[in-house]
């Protein structure tokens, strides 16, 4: 168990507290619609044909085929296809454009720096908040530092997070505490506890 397993459950879990959250399946190796009881092999594809320019920016040519999964939790998933990259990226841009919809987005990248200098806080995914799972190895640490320096790039908040692989609810159930949902305007702020710095 992993990223997606834990970005699954962190989406459940918002969703189970009436956060209506969207969960976007923004990996290459589309496996989110899997850890949420779904066949991705099932769900409709969602291309760049689904996208058009607007105004030097991308705007929707059609909607995304949309999964409720569970009381206020949709999956914007897809199946695996012969260009994965590309229908990655066009579900990322699809979920930037439909995320003031929800009151929280969880978006699954793909592992490792490369996608995440593109990704995140950029068209992808402009985040608040990235959790960067780690399992405590040296080239876990490697990557993860790799990984904060896009985030700063970008001016998105990093938070490292052990995997602790046999509890991935727990990791999550520990993720959603660092969390307020704010509103219907789809922010995300770290929540301030006594003792957080």
């Amino acid at each position: 168990m992993g990223k997606t397993t834990v970005a699954a459950l962190l989406a459940r879990k918002l969703a189970s507290g009436g956060a209506g959250t969207l969960a976007v399946d923004c990996d290459p190796n589309p496996t989110l619609a899997e850890e949420l009881g779904l066949s991705s092999l099932e769900l409709t594809r969602f291309s760049g044909d689904g996208l058009r320019p607007a105004d030097g920016t991308l705007e929707l040519a059609e909607e995304p085929q949309l999964v409720e999964v569970a009381p206020h939790l949709h999956l914007l998933g897809g199946p695996p296809s012969e260009t994965p990259l590309s229908d990655a990226v066009a579900r990322g841009i699809a979920g930037v454009l439909i995320a003031d919809r929800f009151d929280s987005t969880v978006t699954d990248l793909g592992a490792g720096p490369e996608l995440a200098r593109v990704a995140v806080g950029g068209v992808l995914n402009p985040a608040d908040l990235c959790f960067i799972l780690i399992d405590g190895t040296r080239v876990a640490e490697v990557t993860a530092n790799r990984i904060e320096a896009a985030c700063r790039a970008r001016e998105v908040e990093s938070i490292r997070v052990l995997n602790r692989r046999d509890e991935a609810a727990d990791v999550a159930a520990e993720l959603v505490a660092e969390l307020k949902v704010e509103g219907r305007d789809g922010s995300i702020r770290r929540a301030l506890r006594p003792g957080s710095a």
